[in-house]
């Protein structure tokens, strides 16, 4: 980054760019990531964060669920038991289906708002698969801050039911171990009564990485 900030001083643009690529390839931090990703695109070549990060962006998502009384993050609705991505399943307010969701945010959020709606006292459901061509260990690495839980292939990893919190990325590290194939992950959050306006987010997301921080893909 040093040499690169040297070499812009000298009007070469195009040996700075190439050293923040280099740099950028085997950085972890996430303030570095991002100061790296600002320098190249001033220099007309922009990074796709979500990409870089490893966040998993196609979703299938159900809901809402209810949550009165934040009782949701305990009750144990029909997706923890079988993801069914074909079934009709009775929601807060009459029948849910799974849909598909993509998340455009630059850090990958997966916003509940926008597939169930902008409610509160709610509970939903995320589901993806993750391919890996072998047994490894992992961790899935959770930012949000809203009530949630993560299982794996049917095994829950943690869960934490507080709202409103900070958030960031890599907010929640979770070892697990993928095994060779399909690997299903499932994330439950939950919404609470809360109506200010800074409680509106119901969100959260979601890489798998090395224990350095190394996305895997």
């Amino acid at each position: 980054i040093d040499q690169a900030s040297l070499a812009l001083s000298r009007s070469n643009q195009a040996g700075a760019a190439l050293l923040l690529q280099q740099a950028l390839s085997s950085a972890r931090d996430v303030a570095q990531v991002e100061a790296i990703a600002e320098k190249l695109s001033g220099l007309g070549q922009p990074v796709d964060l979500k990409k870089h990060f490893g966040f998993l962006t196609e979703w299938k998502v159900i809901g809402p669920f209810d949550n009165s009384g934040n009782r949701g993050f305990e009750t144990v609705f029909p997706p923890e038991a079988k993801i069914d991505l074909a079934t009709e399943l009775d929601g807060k307010k009459g029948k849910v289906r799974w849909q598909d969701y993509v998340a455009a945010h630059k850090y990958g959020m997966v916003d509940m708002n926008q597939p169930c709606g902008k409610l509160k006292e709610v509970t939903a459901y995320a589901t993806t698969d993750f391919f890996s061509d072998q047994a490894r260990s992992v961790e899935l690495r959770l930012g949000g801050k809203n009530s949630w839980k993560v299982w794996l292939n049917g095994k829950l990893l943690f869960g934490r039911d507080e709202y409103h919190t900070d958030t960031e990325i890599d907010q929640y590290p979770m070892p697990a171990q993928l095994q060779p194939g399909r690997n299903t992950i499932l994330v439950k959050v939950c919404q609470n009564e809360e109506v200010a306006d800074w409680t509106g987010e119901w969100e959260f997301q979601l890489r798998i990485t090395d224990a350095l921080g190394t996305p895997i893909v």
